[in-house]
């Protein structure tokens, strides 16, 4: 299990993070990252010739709660990654606000329906319990990752997707019954 290493303005990735991250990682039998929504970005832009799409959500990574997560669509993630639905990377980076934060970078693939899917659940989620949280199972190929990887090393590295699995749990009754 991970280890909570909650630090009051995390604004990057420590060595004792990243180290418990790469344990996690490297000692999973199929590592699963968990994220929660916290909000969504959505932009299209159109044009006499074409309408582009992009679509974000930024969370936190469970266990990491310093760690700010940013999901969206990349129109090309390159031939290394045919197979995979994306990638995630870690990295420091900035919030939507601006603020330094250690972060998770996920690119999935632009042709697949993943962020409708986010969206149509989150709206049912907020119609039927205002106060729950949508989460994301990330399944990662960890394959090029070993025991002896330098710790700092994980910084910057990109781990494949394999599967992404939406959850969240809504109830039609709001009291006891």
């Amino acid at each position: 299990m991970l280890k909570e290493k909650k630090k009051e303005g995390q604004t990057t990735w420590s060595i004792d993070m990243l180290k418990d991250f790469k344990e996690f990682l490297v000692y999973s039998r199929s590592p699963e990252l968990h994220f929660i929504i916290k909000e969504g970005d959505y932009w299209i832009t159109y044009t006499n010739m074409s309408e582009e799409r992009y679509s974000s959500f930024v969370g936190e990574l469970f266990g990491f709660e310093d760690v700010y997560c940013d999901l969206s669509s990349s129109g090309n993630l390159g031939e290394e990654y045919r197979e995979y639905m994306g990638y995630i990377e870690i990295s420091n980076g900035k919030s939507n606000e601006g603020v330094d934060v250690p972060m998770m970078k996920g690119f999935i693939k632009k042709d697949i329906s993943f962020f409708e899917s986010i969206s149509k659940l989150a709206i049912e989620s907020r119609m039927l319990n205002s106060d729950k949280l949508i989460t994301l199972g990330i399944r990662v190929d960890v394959s090029g990752l070993k025991e002896n990887t330098p710790t700092e090393n994980i910084l910057n590295m990109k781990l494949p997707i394999k599967s992404i699995q939406i959850s969240n749990r809504i109830s039609l009754y709001q009291g006891v019954v």
